[in-house]
């Protein structure tokens, strides 16, 4: 062999190693939504701050922070609602700087304005004493994100959240919720938005709580159903929320 045909072969070795590192690297970052969707109904929420530690380890598309700031999302309800404060701050930093950089490419304003007031609500649940301007300020941002795309499902899906979590004396309404919910689902389905998703899920499921929550415990055990022909292994509606509800109805 002489040496250039020496040189050729290993610049080609070199360039093909490149590219498989390259291709390899993007693989990784790459968001498992089926993995996270089915650790969703089992309530492993462990998988999913594997998931969102290992993705901070890639370098992601804008498109992939947006996609993991919405596994973010969930995960910091979850950590609030065990308690875990601390994960929980940690999260919302995170997710805070993730939202600055889909702020400074101008990426989907409505969907940052609805992840930047579901930050300020997840802040009360921290900081009590406060209430009054987070509250304020997670509803403008709320009715912002609504106004600018009131199209998209998961927006809509979240408004209801604002509604419903909000306390009646600052504005809110379950029957306001419920009707978001609603238009939500309805836009879930419309767009073809149910696959793997677990905001499609989880929408239905707040669907439910909001039309017990306003007296109709038959149209919320319908949509009990519903989940479960969807996810029959959606476990915290068939072992928890379902079983709760149908001892509700027996009374």
């Amino acid at each position: 062999m002489n040496c250039k045909s020496f040189v050729y072969i290993s610049i080609m070795k070199s360039t093909l190693t490149t590219i498989l590192l390259v291709l390899s690297y993007f693989v990784q970052a790459q968001v498992n939504h089926e993995a996270l969707y089915n650790a969703y109904l089992a309530q492993d929420f462990q998988v999913w701050k594997k998931s969102i530690d290992e993705a901070q380890k890639s370098k992601m598309t804008i498109k992939q922070i947006e996609e993991i700031i919405n596994y973010e999302y969930g995960y910091i309800g979850v950590c609030l609602d065990e308690n875990k404060n601390a994960e929980a701050v940690r999260i919302m930093q995170l997710m805070d700087r993730q939202l600055t950089i889909l702020e400074r490419h101008q990426y989907q304003p409505a969907l940052v304005y609805m992840y930047r007031s579901a930050l300020d609500a997840f802040q009360i649940s921290l900081n009590k004493w406060d209430i009054l301007s987070l509250g304020a300020r997670s509803v403008k941002y709320a009715d912002l994100a609504y106004h600018t795309d009131p199209q998209n499902p998961l927006i809509v899906s979240l408004k209801g959240n604002v509604d419903f979590f909000r306390p009646k004396l600052l504005g809110g309404s379950k029957k306001n919720a419920l009707y978001n919910y609603e238009k939500a689902i309805e836009l879930f389905e419309q767009q073809n938005q149910t696959t793997h998703n677990w905001n499609y899920l989880a929408t239905l499921l707040w669907m439910a709580q909001a039309y017990e929550k306003t007296g109709n415990v038959q149209k919320a055990e319908l949509v009990c159903q519903k989940i479960l022909t969807l996810a029959p292994n959606f476990k915290y509606v068939k072992e928890v929320y379902y079983p709760e509800l149908t001892k509700k109805m027996a009374k």
